[in-house]
């Protein structure tokens, strides 16, 4: 049984031994027929390699001779393009100023009078031989000097064509020289003739000019003398302006003597207007002993004060009566107010207005903000009507920058000017209003205020507060505003105006 194991392991591995030569055999000739295959390749790409290495010498050393005959200085592939398009770069720039030149030549010479459709003609045919090289798709060495071959042909054509324009315009030049001289020895003798005649003239302008010479000396004595006099007569009105400046200056500081001497105080304004001869309160009537002759008028409203008053000393009248007919020998008034019923209106006292003096309208200035009723609004257009009302005149009108504009001029007749001190009279309530006025148009305004205060005082104008003027026109703060008038009636008007019966009689004693 063991010899019958060892029997069929020996066939075992007679069977594989032989197995595996076949493989070896099999194996060993695909290597042999393999390894025979790329010796083949490989002697076959060393020829190839040899042939391309010949053609690339015989290449490159045809590049070479190329780019030495060209003139390019470079080897790099990318530097020699490079290379080629800054050299046609260059061409299109040279070929554009050449092209410029040529034109501006023939331009000059036509200006200068060459002619001729030859010369045109080439200037043409240049311009489109370079028209065609700088739209050319694709640029070559060949046609680039194909083109400026043609080009150098037609500028040589061009600079022929000039040549003889410039040769036809000296022949005619010379020819116009000879005319030139001709017509020029003509002027010349023409020129000799005008010479002496302006020798002549010369001389006469010579001998007239002495002749005003002559004058303008006289004349330049005269012109001295009167020189001399106008100083004069210019120093003498300085010393008259002078004069009377002193004199004025004097004058108006009497002006101020006389006025303090006869005021003797702050508080006693003037001497009655008038006074009081009699009284009726069952008819609300008063008369008094102003007249037509003095410049009293209906409708003035007076002011009324003690009998026993020096002047008039207080702010505070007694009553207020207004005009309602004027006479020859008195006047006939309406009680308007009586401020105390302890203290009625009496025959013997004194009548005063503000604004009003016999003869002689008392003249008023007014400066700054009037605020009658302490609104906090300007009322200077009622003050006005009042005293003008009481007969009075506003010569002068200094309002704020957001009221008006001044008007008139403060001079020394003027007998008060009247201010409102807000600090002692303030408004009774703050309204607020929108501000237009600038700042520089407030400082403007302050200083013009100051200015025509200085000038007042200057003047011997003495100062009347609003607080003190307002009972004088017989100002009642409770009463109602008057509005605008719309209509008048007439006869009612007439009936209140007209005398009463035995009005022309005598008053009762």
């Amino acid at each position: 049984m063991a010899a019958a194991n060892e029997s069929h392991g020996l066939k075992i591995a007679v069977a594989v031994f032989v197995t595996l030569s076949v493989l070896l055999a099999v194996t060993t000739y695909f290597g042999f027929s393999e390894y025979s295959k790329a010796d083949a390749l490989r002697a076959k790409a060393e020829s190839d390699k040899k042939t391309a290495d010949a053609a690339s010498s015989t290449a490159l050393a045809t590049t070479e001779g190329l780019r030495k005959e060209i003139g390019l200085r470079n080897e790099d592939p990318e530097a020699i393009k490079t290379e080629i398009k800054n050299a046609y770069a260059k061409i299109d720039t040279d070929l554009k100023s050449l092209i410029d030149e040529a034109t501006a030549s023939v331009a000059k010479a036509q200006s200068r009078g060459a002619q001729g459709p030859d010369l045109e003609e080439a200037k043409t045919r240049v311009q489109q031989i370079a028209a065609a090289y700088q739209t050319a798709a694709d640029k070559t060495l060949l046609l680039s000097l194909d083109r400026m071959t043609d080009l150098l042909k037609n500028l040589s054509l061009l600079t022929t064509q000039l040549s003889i324009n410039y040769t036809d315009v000296k022949r005619g030049l010379e020819g116009a020289t000879g005319d030139a001289d001709q017509r020029v020895a003509v002027v010349e003798k023409q020129y000799g003739a005008t010479k002496e005649d302006l020798a002549k003239e010369q001389t006469n302008h010579v001998e007239e000019r002495q002749s005003l010479l002559t004058k303008v000396d006289g004349l330049s004595t005269e012109r001295a003398r009167l020189e001399i006099e106008v100083a004069n007569l210019n120093q003498k009105l300085r010393q008259l302006q002078d004069d009377s400046t002193r004199r004025m200056e004097l004058a108006q500081q009497t002006i101020r003597e006389q006025r303090d001497r006869l005021e003797r105080s702050d508080i006693i304004l003037e001497r009655p207007d008038g006074h009081i001869t009699y009284v009726d309160y069952s008819t609300g009537e008063v008369h008094s002993d102003l007249t037509r002759s003095q410049g009293a008028r209906p409708q003035m409203v007076l002011s009324i004060f003690d009998a026993k008053s020096p002047g008039v000393p207080t702010a505070k009248p007694k009553g207020t009566i207004e005009l309602i007919d004027v006479k020859d020998q008195f006047s006939i008034a309406k009680i308007v107010k009586t401020n105390d019923s302890i203290a009625p209106i009496r025959v013997g006292d004194i009548v005063y207005s503000a604004a009003w003096s016999p003869n002689d309208p008392m003249r008023f200035a007014l400066i700054g903000k009037i605020d009658m009723n302490r609104d906090g609004r300007d009322d200077r257009e009622d003050l006005k009507r009042m005293i003008q009302a009481a007969g009075g005149i506003v010569d002068y009108d200094l309002p704020p920058p957001e009221v008006g504009k001044p008007f008139g001029k403060l001079t020394g007749r003027d007998a008060w000017y009247v201010v409102d001190d807000p600090k002692t009279r303030p408004p009774f309530a703050e309204v607020y209003r929108p501000n237009t006025v600038t700042a520089l148009e407030s400082a403007e305004f302050l200083k013009q205020q100051s200015e025509a205060v200085r000038e007042a005082r200057l003047n011997g104008v003495r100062p009347m507060p609003i607080e003190r003027l307002l009972p004088y026109l017989g100002y009642d703060y409770a009463a109602a505003i008057v509005g605008r008038a719309e209509a008048v009636d007439a006869k009612a008007l007439k009936r209140v105006l007209s005398p009463k019966q035995g009005a022309d009689e005598a008053p009762p004693k």
